[in-house]
């Protein structure tokens, strides 16, 4: 699998805060390689923008300063201090991207948070972390997600996905797919009322555990079809440009 570079998924974080509290809510994971797993939705408007002014500013010492980290980054030794696996370079597209990020007013354009998702693979923890982007040039507000992982205590982005962590790749690209506030049912086994949404909580959700191997499976069967109710009734309105 050639390896994806995740540093521009990120680039446009922005936030001003030291922390914020989530209710998460612990379950049971069915899936081998899955521990801990629990989830919960940030508290409505959210929002976060950057303050960082140098990197002696940056300690990541929660998710949330690493995104502040992330939005205040302007050079390659500043990325690397954010990233689990360092860049040697930056190519002409993300040196643009990371010029256009620098330019933008702070104040005007930020990051709201929406969901957050923790687990453990293959002991090491992890945190998802879905967004939607506030720009003062667009009405648009496209949704992302920054994956991290804590190592020596501090979060780090994993911005490189490859052949050797592929099934993470999947699990986050799933959790992505799914509008974040369904998704949330789905985890909480709340059906909304819906057969649609019965359907996908007993094909998830077992004895066991819940299973987010199933999950991607689930999107599996319908993802590709456009036209079907799932998809339509699933799926995250990207909003992107």
């Amino acid at each position: 699998m050639k390896k994806i570079q995740l540093i521009i998924s990120t680039i446009f974080l922005s936030m001003s805060f030291f922390g914020y509290s989530q209710i998460m809510t612990n379950l049971n994971s069915s899936d081998p390689n899955i521990t801990n797993l629990s989830f919960g939705l940030y508290p409505d408007n959210t929002i976060v923008k950057g303050t960082i002014t140098s990197t002696s500013g940056v300690t990541n010492t929660s998710p949330e300063l690493l995104i502040n980290s992330i939005l205040s980054e302007n050079s390659l030794a500043w990325i690397n201090l954010n990233n689990n696996t360092q860049v040697t370079e930056l190519d002409a597209d993300a040196t643009q991207d990371l010029n256009k990020k620098n330019a933008l007013d702070k104040n005007l354009n930020y990051f709201q948070l929406a969901q957050v998702i923790n687990f453990t693979f293959k002991n090491e923890n992890y945190k998802y972390i879905k967004y939607s982007f506030h720009n003062s040039k667009s009405t648009k507000k496209p949704y992302g997600f920054i994956l991290m992982v804590s190592k020596n205590n501090k979060w780090l982005r994993v911005n490189e996905f490859n052949d050797t962590n592929s099934e993470l790749m999947n699990y986050t690209l799933t959790f992505f797919k799914f509008n974040y506030q369904k998704l949330d049912a789905i985890l909480s086994k709340n059906n909304l009322g819906n057969s649609l949404m019965t359907n996908i909580i007993n094909a998830t959700h077992k004895a066991s555990g819940f299973s987010i191997i199933s999950l991607s499976q689930q999107l599996d069967v319908w993802n590709y079809n456009t036209s079907s109710a799932e998809n339509a009734y699933f799926s995250e309105a990207l909003d992107w440009e």
